[in-house]
């Protein structure tokens, strides 16, 4: 009997053997998104901020009713994108301003900076001037989320912040286009 069983426990550890290694753990799947998807959300809301001032300001001051009616569709529309972006990043668990490269978002990473003195001087004005100067304003802003929207498409990841980045390029793009007919 003892014969038997060490056959049946060699035989046991053969098969065993001839199974091969035991399967390795699946791999984590890649990361949905990356640093630059990341960063690109957080500097547009940062980007926004000061856009929202500067859009009330169109929005109560403008004289020429259609600057009038473009300061209210941008703001509309940032809006809803502030809402969005917030949203993907509370998604990914990501803060809505870096902590990480905070002279990074100083002036957007050397975008030009719409600042409470300039939307102070801006709100002291009236009438034409008040127009010309908001329009440039704006339109100067708006490139810098040009800017930052081909940052985004040429080096992130996240299939869903790439079509914001898309869209926001080819709408401010045309918006800038439309302000620059009313400057004109």
């Amino acid at each position: 009997m003892t014969g038997r069983r060490a056959f049946l426990a060699a035989v046991l550890l053969l098969v065993a053997g001839c199974a091969g290694p035991a399967p390795a753990a699946p791999a984590p799947p890649p990361p949905s998104y990356n640093d630059t998807d990341v960063m690109f959300l957080q500097m547009m809301l940062a980007h926004h901020e000061p856009a929202a001032k500067l859009l009330t300001l169109g929005e109560k001051q403008a004289t020429r009713p259609e600057v009038r009616a473009a300061a209210t569709e941008l703001s509309a529309a940032q809006a809803a994108e502030t809402t969005t972006i917030r949203d993907r990043l509370a998604g990914w668990d990501e803060p809505l301003v870096s902590t990480a490269h905070a002279g990074l978002h100083e002036a957007h990473g050397g975008l030009p900076l719409l600042d409470d003195a300039e939307l102070l001087r801006l709100a002291g004005l009236t009438g034409a001037e008040f127009d010309s100067t908001f329009l440039t304003m704006l339109i100067g802003h708006q490139h810098g989320a040009v800017e930052l929207a081909r940052m985004e498409t040429t080096s992130g990841i996240d299939p869903p912040t790439r079509e914001l980045a898309a869209r926001t390029d080819e709408t401010v793009r045309a918006q800038i286009q439309k302000l620059l007919r009313m400057v004109g």
